[in-house]
């Protein structure tokens, strides 16, 4: 084998191995255009330093260390060498330029005609892949292509990080951050169109949540089989505002409902649609006093009413500091009527009768029995009206009804009505029970955004 010595030349003409050296460059292609290819100029001469002219077969190799470690690329071309001079384009593979992704060491290793020659050459950057290495005009970043990224247009929107100008998809998740921003949302969606939205969140999953959002650097907290949003935070959940006078605050629709939400023509605070149940309300503690739902008026005149409510040891459907009332048609139109009360629970019972032979026996439906309590400390409260003449009547008790018989021995048969009173079972006990105090209210200020601006700063 003919014995040859070589000099590498860089592409800037500066002379590698046998003397101070430049580096072969590296230049890589992309859906720009920049070529890819390693470019690699050398001077090859004989055993007395005479420029060769000859075809020779090259192996040229890339390794991660200056000498041993591992061989990351190779190929083998044939090289016409001129004069000792020599020229070659290293091809890449798109595949290939991962290697020198991370900014890590590389060394180009020279075999020519199975002769090994040492040592090996240190790859540098030209000066276009110093200038890429700023990453201000990169066309790829982790191996996709700048089309594939949002970009920032200071001409469309002066103020923002980056605009989307139209449809864009994030793939994987979209953080936004607005921390050490005073007056701006980390996330702000604007639509001029009627039928769209400013923002809208979808899930796939069948057990998915659309949009979640907690405040206050609060956990956030969700329904394990999905909802459409869920909302945690400290003190309030969800706040809703509606800005007309006759406005509502919040409305829903439950049981597949879906043509018509119905609140009242005069607004409110919050409007619930169900087929069966408008509102549902329940207070989750197993003792102690508990309330369904709590309502009341504002003013100096103010009416609280409390449903479903354990308080004091007694069980109340209804408690509240106005009167009782239902409302009726009359011939005047509807009027109002009020329900009788008392200091006890009372259940009461009423009926007809006629005396026969100046007597007559009474039994109680069974069911009414079933609801209050009739013994010796409660018995049963009768009141006899007559409908016909004799000598007036008395009453005797006992646990199932009642006994009617005629005044002096009487034997008429006359008739009457009968009211039955009773004390509720489970409540005997219960007279003038003192009155909760009305739960403690709190009054939280609300602000409002600057009208027509956009929290985009």
């Amino acid at each position: 084998m003919r014995k040859v010595s070589i000099v590498l030349l860089a592409a800037a003409g500066v002379i590698f191995a046998a003397q101070k050296i430049s580096l072969p460059r590296v230049e890589v292609s992309t859906q720009d255009g920049v070529p890819m290819f390693i470019n690699y100029q050398g001077y090859l001469t004989d055993g007395s330093g005479n420029p060769i002219t000859a075809s020779l077969t090259m192996l040229f190799e890339i390794y991660d260390a200056e000498n041993g470690g591992t061989r990351l690329w190779w190929q083998t071309q044939s090289v016409v060498v001129q004069q000792g001079v020599f020229n070659v384009k290293l091809q890449l593979q798109e595949s290939d330029t991962s290697i020198f992704r991370l900014g890590e060491r590389r060394w180009l290793q020279l075999t020519v005609s199975g002769q090994r020659l040492s040592p090996r050459t240190e790859i540098t950057s030209m000066a276009y892949g110093i200038h890429s290495a700023k990453a201000d005009n990169a066309d790829k970043l982790d191996g996709r292509h700048a089309s594939e990224f949002i970009y920032n247009s200071t001409t469309l929107q002066p103020n923002a990080n980056f605009w989307i100008d139209g449809s864009g998809i994030a793939g994987g998740q979209l953080r936004a951050s607005a921390i050490g921003i005073s007056n701006g949302p980390a996330v702000y969606g604007t639509n001029a169109n009627g039928l769209n939205f400013g923002v809208w969140g979808h899930n796939s999953n069948s057990a998915g949540t659309g949009v979640a959002g907690s405040g206050n650097n609060d956990t956030l907290f969700y329904l394990v089989n999905g909802s459409g949003g869920a909302f945690s935070a400290r003190r309030f959940g969800l706040f809703a505002y509606a800005h007309d006078t006759t406005g509502t605050g919040i409305a829903t629709m439950g049981n597949r409902i879906r043509d018509t939400v119905w609140t009242l023509a005069a607004g409110c605070g919050g409007a619930f649609n169900g087929t069966n149940f408008g509102v549902y309300g329940l207070a989750r503690n197993l003792s102690g006093e508990r309330c369904g739902g709590f309502f009341r008026t504002y003013g100096g005149d103010s009416i609280k009413t409390y449903i479903a409510y354990n308080y004091g040891g007694n069980r109340y459907g209804i408690l509240s500091d106005g009167t009782k009332s239902t409302i009726m048609a009359t011939s005047a139109g509807k009027r109002i009527l009020f329900c009788p009360e008392a200091p006890q629970p009372f259940f009461e019972d009423f009926g007809e009768a006629r005396l026969v032979n100046g007597h007559c026996r009474v039994n109680l439906d069974p069911l009414f029995l079933d609801c209050i309590a009739v013994n010796q400390e409660n018995p049963l409260r009768v009141f006899i009206t007559l409908t016909d003449d004799c000598n007036g009547v008395y009453v005797k008790t006992d646990a199932t009804g009642f006994d009617v018989y005629e005044l002096k021995n009487g034997r008429s048969n006359a008739g009457f009505y009968y009211r039955v009173i009773g004390l509720r079972r489970g409540d005997e006990d219960v007279r003038f029970p003192p009155a909760p105090e009305a739960p403690a209210e709190l009054a939280v200020p609300v602000k409002a955004a600057p009208d027509g601006s956009s929290p985009v700063r």
